[in-house]
């Protein structure tokens, strides 16, 4: 089905009511890479960046930036603090509750739920 100019749906920036939860996984879900980072967690368990990196076709560099967004929200959680990170192998593990509590959360809002 094709939208026409004059039917599409305008833009909002932040509907009225959103919850927390659902601005949170269109933010960091709803990016790909960071979707195929979780994804990644959730199958492996626990990987480094570099074997992130490597599974998913990335630069160190990129998957550690996305594994900062994730954990500043908490959906991820490192075995090493981040003040003692620096020249270590750090094992990133998804927090699988986190994970679900927004997946729900944005699945109930598109429901109507």
């Amino acid at each position: 089905m094709l939208i026409r100019q004059d039917e599409a749906m305008p833009r909002l920036t932040k509907p009225p009511g959103m919850p927390r939860e659902v601005e949170v996984a269109i933010e960091l879900i709803g990016n790909r890479a960071r979707a195929e980072v979780l994804r990644a967690l959730a199958l492996h368990d626990t990987l480094t960046i570099p074997e992130l990196a490597d599974l998913l076709g990335a630069t160190r560099q990129a998957v550690q930036r996305h594994l900062r967004v994730l954990e500043a929200q908490e959906l991820v959680h490192a075995d090493v603090p981040p003040e003692r990170r620096q020249g270590r192998r750090v094992q990133w593990r998804a927090n699988q509750r986190e994970v679900d509590k927004i997946g729900t959360a944005f699945a109930d809002y598109i429901a109507g739920r």
